[in-house]
């Protein structure tokens, strides 16, 4: 019988995937256990191009040894269409665990060009291998939830703790046992207005949680989600955003800080080469292990070459320590040795051992592996690459408020106390606060006298001196950086009839962006300006463009490392009259407000806070020569675009 409780302990990296062209629902195949003598095996991959208007092109596809690559149709793959790729394997003459390979390099446009890796894995077995599986029982079981308190709408940070890990490794107990799991979703929120914010969030975190059962091998159709459950709360932590918890639907322990999970016996499985093969989830005994150990094998090897030289690795999460492993492999190397001296009769010089390679497990298991020095040649092993622990604090919150007549902070909001509390927090721990604040009026005239751009400024000054006096209260004399900006937003030409009813107060406002837990970047990120030419009738930029995805990963990193961007753009519009009502010029300025809008929106769901984008100058423009209906109207396209410029990319 096996008992396993399991606690939140420590932390996790988790890395995504970069982002790349084509799309595959799965780029890792498992074969599992092939015979040698029954012929290559083939594994199917379907390449998809996500994008609405680009057109993908496959240029090369390199494999690796051993395995052929074959595409179904041509190397094109049409904007929002699929073709599929055959990988077969030969396993003759190769006994042993495989992993192959295959590079493709793929084309958009002129000169955009990206890779993709994909891999088949299996293990090459002879016709007399055997492979069973004793009956086992789930006696008891249950799976403790996990809470977590997002501190923005864009806080992903709680998801790499260790606790989202030893959620799926409780709930992989369900998947074994009943070929399915259900998780279910519950949201707390201070404000029932949040919801609608927190969507992307909700998404994004599942898509984590279904990656952890990816990685263990389990598909799409093993893990099922329930529709997430909102709340309002009256208790949730002021710094906090809201309370999420994840638990099992079927198997929760309401309450719990640990699951119980009770196993009547364990899974075994005999494979050939391979002296010793054998991982769990929780750290087995030595005598555990040692019943693993193919010892008649190496009875037998011994027997022909009268000596032995034995390898073995040992993978454990990556929370246990070294002295952990070094510890476990000396004692199972000892056993083992033991055992053959039993036996065999043989001494150490007879039969060495090393478990020289100890390392962390990428899927959080434990992992215990033996080979005979002489099968190297013979056996392709699989490698893993330990990357370093880095965990990355979020950035805090920004604060957006409109002036509606008045200069002075709404302390009262619940968005105010959200932001105040975090930069207090931070303050506490030692990080010193930077903010920056943008203080921006419309361009509908304010006052008699003064420029708006000066009144701008004056809000500016006056909000700035509220801060740094709220923030010496309230620390008792801690000082706080604020930088300041002054802007004019929205149409500088005359507005007609259609017109009229513009809305100038959305412009009218103040952005408050900590500059706190800025991610450092070894390489100086330059993001290239993205222009986009259009026909008569588009309404804002494509968001779903390859270019545009481009742009805009670019400017993600860019904004996580300096805490903000500032961005300048460009509406331009031929002279071809397109609605009488309406000018051309605020036909280009919509397209311009629209754009602004959707990328936005779109940065949101790569989780990036919106009000971390400064809009610094609108230009907008009619160009090009009078139409007078002689001139072929594709000639006018090239006046027809829009053009996001980073402001770094300038200086």
């Amino acid at each position: 019988m096996m008992i396993r409780t399991l606690g939140v302990i420590g932390l996790w990296l988790w890395t995504s995937l970069a982002f790349g062209q084509i799309r595959v629902s799965e780029t890792v195949q498992h074969l599992g256990d092939i015979f040698e003598n029954k012929g290559k095996v083939t594994a199917k991959f379907n390449l998809s191009n996500p994008y609405r208007e680009d057109t993908i092109r496959i240029i090369d596809i390199q494999t690796s040894c051993g395995c052929t690559a074959v595409l179904s149709q041509d190397t094109i793959i049409l904007p929002s269409s699929s073709i599929s790729i055959d990988v077969s394997y030969d396993p003759k003459g190769r006994l042993g665990l495989f992993v192959k390979s295959v590079e493709i390099t793929t084309q958009t446009g002129r000169d955009i060009q990206d890779k993709l890796f994909l891999k088949i894995m299996g293990n090459v077995v002879s016709e007399s291998f055997v492979a069973q599986k004793t009956s086992n029982e789930l006696l008891q079981y249950s799976v403790a939830p996990i809470y977590f308190y997002p501190i923005t709408a864009f806080d992903t940070s709680y998801l790499d703790y260790n606790f989202i890990i030893d959620f799926v490794n409780d709930l992989t107990y369900e998947v074994d046992f009943y070929q399915f799991a259900t998780v279910g979703v519950e949201i707390e929120v201070a404000d029932i207005k949040d919801v609608e914010r927190l969507e992307h969030l909700i998404n994004f975190s599942k898509k984590k949680v279904m990656r952890e059962f990816n990685r263990r091998g389990f598909g799409e159709s093993s893990v099922f989600f329930d529709e997430p459950v909102f709340k309002k709360s009256t208790e949730l932590p002021p710094w906090s955003n809201a309370a999420i918890r994840l638990y099992s639907v079927n198997f929760d322990a309401t309450g719990a800080d640990t699951s119980v999970i009770k196993v009547s016996s364990k899974e075994q499985v005999l494979s050939t080469k391979m002296l010793l093969e054998y991982q769990r989830f929780a750290l087995p005994e030595i005598e555990t292990i040692l019943e693993e150990v193919n010892f008649e094998t190496i009875e037998g090897k011994l027997f022909l070459n009268g000596e032995l030289n034995l390898n073995g690795t040992i993978l454990m999460p990556w929370k246990k320590s070294e002295k952990v492993r070094l510890k476990t492999a000396a004692k199972l190397k000892k056993a083992i040795q033991k055992r053959i001296k039993e036996t065999t009769g043989a001494s150490k010089k007879e039969v060495r051992i090393s478990f020289d390679s100890l390392g962390v497990h990428p899927e959080d298991k434990f992992q215990f592996l033996l080979w005979d020095e002489a099968d190297v040649e013979e056996e392709e092993t699989i490698r893993y690459v330990v990357k370093p622990d880095k965990i990355v604090p979020p950035q805090l919150p920004t604060y957006k408020q409109f002036y509606e007549g008045q200069r002075n902070l709404d302390t009262a909001s619940l968005a105010f106390k959200q932001f105040w509390k975090n930069c207090l927090r931070s303050y506490k721990k030692g990080e010193p606060i930077k903010l920056l604040l943008e203080s921006s009026l419309s361009t509908a005239r304010h006052d008699i006298e003064m420029e708006n751009i000066d009144l701008a400024w004056i809000g500016a000054r006056a909000l700035k001196g509220q801060l740094e006096k709220k923030f010496r209260d309230e620390t008792g004399g801690g000082e706080i950086d604020i930088k300041i900006k002054g802007a004019v937003h929205g149409p500088k030409f005359k507005m007609t009839n259609a017109a009229e009813n513009f809305d100038y107060s959305q412009f009218d406002y103040f952005t408050i962006i900590p500059l706190v837990h800025l991610t450092e970047s070894a390489n100086n990120i330059s993001t290239k300006p993205y222009m986009v030419n259009f026909d008569y009738y588009f309404k804002g930029i494509d968001t779903g463009a390859y270019g545009f995805q481009v742009f805009a990963t670019e400017l993600a990193e860019s904004i996580k490392r300096d805490g903000y961007v500032e961005l300048r753009m460009e509406s331009s519009i031929s002279k071809i009259p397109i609605e009488q009502t309406t000018s051309n010029l605020y036909l280009a300025y919509s397209r311009l407000i629209e754009s602004q809008k959707r990328l936005k929106a779109a940065m949101a769901l790569k989780l990036i806070d919106p009000n971390r984008i400064i809009f610094t100058d609108e230009l907008v423009t009619e160009q090009g020569p009078d139409y007078d209906g002689t001139i072929p109207i594709l000639q006018y396209r090239k006046f027809h675009y829009i053009r996001i410029v980073p402001e770094k990319s300038l200086k």
